[in-house]
């Protein structure tokens, strides 16, 4: 390549060497100190070859004083033991090669002390004179030079063994250049051994080499294997006697050794035992070496909880693939005693680790293996004060862990629904308000329904009921083995026959069939979802994804025909329970019932019928009145599940005989919410008024210019009130409305929301909270305490059906005790409205059995005394268990 100008042509030489930037030390006009600094300092490759270089020059000199101790001729004891020779302490002999290596050995080793010491010290030179390692170098090495002017000096001792502290210094040096050269984290604990280990050896070293010496003036001599086992002998303080120090020099010399151990010793024991009480604390490190050939996840989460991670290691080996996995505990708080008892027990044992240090440092992640993790659970605890700043945590911990490894994929847990937007990239996102306040409000709609999700999202085999003397124990503990399973349509013997059929076809028939409920399906596409009762339009296909309800799973059903047989005969009994309500349905027309009385029912069922079947578009030929025609109602049921629809007709809109003069369906239209709580909300078609209320008319307590009404019973409502009472509001009580004000409810039913909300008389909720509930019909807000009777009476309780308590904050300092008031405040409304259904939420699970205590009832204290002892005997059985793991 060539570059022309007027006066100049310079010419360049392509090299085929690739670039490489190097790093610079300094500038360029520098002196010649400066020079050796970075070659000898500031330039650490450098630096390590010149530390390991000396380090073996120093041992060399300790190796050469052995082999001279070794072809020393020391001659016969003497027998005069009062008798010391002190010119053996000065003069020995040696060879003309031997001292030759040793003086070369010597010479080399001081110039490189002093070079160094010339460009590393500053100060005064006398400062100089009283450093140890200075003088300890001029001790064992300037003797040998000068007897290269002296031949007279040859002879003279000289203590060279000394030079192994000097080897012991530079070895500690050469552990910090060596964690700067590999890029290598090398742990505290590692170079504190390394120290301890050196120090030891180096005081055996002094020690024997010490003893051989000074014993020459004595009349007992001592070879270097002799001095060595006394010295261990006497370190060990067993003292056999067979060897002694006869002169007091040598029994100087073991008093002063004695001594240093003492002083040395203990203080490098101490800060070896404190680094590793720390290291012990801080957790291990996943290295490739303990989980080569494993799989492995990684759970991060800011506080450990005892009961959190034992149920989470419950359900996460419950299933059988999840056997071989290890999974790496990430957090940055400190394991208390119950987490050690924890992770003590066999059963998780071997397949938990513990690392403290946060996700957000790349190194913690990297001690984690999270590059190669097959995926990464991050949870948040669940006695948390303020849920945003840990929503807040998990986002920086999700981003953290996107950036450091962004092919693993992440299981969320987040409080708030407006977390999500920050973390979509994560592949399951579980919000805690949004799952709460819907299951809260479909417990309105079909009470029980939080027990049963909370059974089939659990881990049972369903035999929590077994020596309950109860049936309904048994039947509810033989049910809660029921688990959510999938398998593939081809490989099914449930549905691989109804391949083409539509999925209510197959629901009925499997069901019917062989007792398990078909539940959703997903197609084997890239970017499916799973749909859940997609309907009668959709065809099964042989490479679906079926999911299904059922008390195993059909792999699991060695012989198939008899597996089916044996479940369906031990549901025989709970089955026959379970269909009680058709047949007491049956049964309640030959039971005497008043004329009155059973016409208002059949009114009442006849009109939930009719709202049913125009919502689902069916005719009266469907269905009939309970008590005129049983047959005809249950074959035109299963004539609808199983696909064949009657043909549609129209129906006469007959008048609202509920509402009165103004039907409240002419103020309501179906359609999508217009104002979102939060943004990232699921689409939901809604009952919402066609034009929006006043601000002032959502507060039920005072009176407007629109709404002269204070009080609840003054509306006239024709349903029962819902009373939400929180004691603060939040953006997740917008998933409370949703259900309860779902398109599919029939318009007459809606039930009239009051909010109760803790905040100050003069304060009103925000106007964005206002803004959403606007829109929605019959929901009113009032502020109040919900352990104020005032209030309750305010916002109508004696007309409510149902009270939901939700408690946003806890101020309880004990863990277990976040329950406290929300318990106390459950127990009074039942108390002073016993036909109230009360609907609340605990922290945890142990706190249930004081929900609407009595401490006079005899058959709750019998239950919870079951209770207790199914308590003691899953906990026996976990002994029982790590009792078998240890032996």
């Amino acid at each position: 390549m060539e570059l022309k100008d007027n006066n100049y042509r310079f010419t360049f030489k392509e090299s085929t060497v690739p670039h490489i930037a190097r790093m610079q030390y300094g500038s360029g006009d520098q002196n010649f100190k400066s020079h050796l600094q970075q070659y000898f300092i500031e330039n650490y490759k450098s630096s390590l070859r010149i530390r390991l270089f000396n380090f073996v020059i120093k041992v060399l000199s300790c190796v050469l004083y052995c082999v001279r101790v070794v072809h020393e001729t020391t001659g016969e004891d003497a027998t005069d033991v009062r008798l010391i020779k002190y010119d053996a302490l000065f003069w020995v002999e040696t060879n003309d090669l031997l001292w030759a290596i040793q003086t070369v050995v010597a010479a080399i080793s001081i110039v490189e002390t002093v070079l160094v010491f010339y460009i590393s010290y500053k100060g005064s030179i006398l400062r100089l004179l009283v450093n140890i390692h200075f003088l300890l170098e001029l001790l064992t090495s300037a003797p040998l030079i000068a007897s290269i002017f002296v031949p007279e000096l040859r002879r003279l001792y000289v203590p060279i063994f000394l030079n192994c502290w000097l080897a012991n210094g530079i070895l500690e040096n050469m552990l910090y250049d060596l964690h700067r050269v590999s890029r290598v984290s090398q742990s505290a604990l590692f170079r504190q051994m390394i120290g301890l280990f050196s120090t030891l050896v180096c005081l055996i070293f002094t020690g024997t080499c010490g003893m051989e010496h000074l014993q020459r003036a004595g009349s007992r001599h001592f070879d270097l294997f002799n001095s060595f086992y006394f010295i261990m002998v006497t370190f060990s303080t067993v003292g056999y006697g067979d060897f002694y120090p006869d002169v007091w020099v040598s029994r100087l010399f073991v008093v002063i050794l004695i001594v240093t151990v003492l002083v040395v010793l203990p203080s490098k024991i101490e800060a070896l035992v404190q680094t590793w009480l720390e290291r012990k604390k801080s957790g291990m490190d996943y290295t490739k070496g303990f989980g080569e050939g494993e799989t492995h996840v990684v759970v991060t989460i800011t506080h450990l909880e005892a009961d959190f991670i034992e149920d989470f290691l419950t359900e996460f080996y419950a299933h059988p693939k999840h056997a071989g996995i290890l999974i790496v505990l990430l957090s940055p708080s400190e394991l208390d005693n119950r987490m050690k008892l924890l992770l003590k027990i066999p059963l998780w044992a071997h397949r938990v680790l513990y690392i403290r240090g946060s996700a957000l440092k790349d190194e913690n992640l990297e001690r984690a293996q999270m590059a190669k993790a097959k995926a990464c659970f991050i949870l948040s605890a669940r006695h948390v004060r303020k849920k945003s700043e840990s929503d807040e945590q998990t986002i920086l911990r999700s981003w953290a862990v996107k950036d450091f490894a962004p092919h693993v994929p992440q299981f969320v847990q987040v409080f708030r629904p407006e977390t999500k937007l920050h973390i979509e990239h994560a592949e399951i996102i579980i919000c805690e308000d949004e799952f709460k306040y819907s299951l809260l409000a479909n417990n309105c709609i079909c009470p029980g329904i939080s027990t049963y999700i909370t059974l089939l999202m659990h881990t049972s085999r369903g035999e929590e009921g077994k020596k309950s003397t109860e049936p309904w124990h048994k039947i509810c503990g033989f049910h809660s083995g029921n688990e959510i399973y999938d398998i593939l349509v081809s490989d099914s013997k449930f549905f691989g026959e109804y391949v083409g059929k539509s999925f209510t076809y197959a629901s009925f028939h499997a069901h019917k069939a062989f007792g398990v409920c078909l539940v959703g399906v997903k197609r084997n596409e890239p970017g499916s979802r799973i749909l859940l009762n997609p309907g009668h339009s959709f065809l099964i296909q042989r490479l679906d994804i079926l999911y299904y309800i059922a008390l195993t799973n059909e792999e699991s059903l060695t012989d198939f025909t008899k597996g089916i047989y044996a479940q369906k005969k031990q549901a025989n009994f709970t089955s026959n329970i379970a269909n009680l309500g058709p047949a007491g349905m049956e049964l309640s027309s030959s039971v005497e019932m008043p004329e009155e009385k059973e016409d208002v029912l059949k009114l009442k069922w006849k009109k939930c019928l009719k709202l049913l079947m125009k919502s689902k578009n069916l005719t009266t030929t469907d269905a009939e009145v309970p008590g005129d025609n049983i047959d005809n109602e249950r074959k035109s049921s299963v004539g609808v599940v199983t696909g064949e629809l009657a043909s549609s007709e129209s129906e006469e809109e007959e008048g609202c005989d509920i509402c009165g003069e103004r039907c409240i369906e002419e103020s309501i239209i179906k359609t999508t919410p217009p104002v979102s709580a939060y943004i990232d909300t699921s689409v939901n078609l809604c009952h919402m008024l066609k034009e929006k209320r006043s601000f002032c008319c959502l507060q039920i307590s005072e009176p407007c210019e629109h709404c002269k009404f204070v009080s609840p019973r003054e509306y006239g409502w024709q349903n029962p009130a819902i009373i939400v009472a929180v004691d603060q509001p939040s953006s997740g009580l917008y998933n409370l409305l949703l259900p309860l004000r779902a398109y599919f409810r029939p318009v007459h039913e809606i039930q009239p929301i009051i909010l109760l909300l803790e905040i100050e008389d003069n304060q009103k909720p925000s106007s964005a909270f206002l803004d959403v509930i606007a829109w929605f019909p019959l929901i009113y807000w009032m502020p109040g305490k919900i352990s104020s009777l005032d209030n309750l009476l305010s916002a109508g309780i004696c007309l409510a059906e149902h009270i939901i308590v939700v408690k946003e904050v806890s101020s309880a300092v004990e863990e277990h005790l976040a329950d406290c008031n929300t318990i106390i405040t459950a127990q009074k409304i039942h108390r002073m409205f016993p036909k109230l259904k009360l609907i609340t939420e605990l922290t945890y699970s142990s706190n249930m059995r004081f929900m609407q205590f009595d401490p006079y009832d005899s058959y709750a204290l019998q239950q919870s005394k079951f209770e207790k002892v199914r308590t003691l005997e899953s906990w026996a059985c976990l002994r029982r268990r790590e009792k078998e793991g240890t032996n």
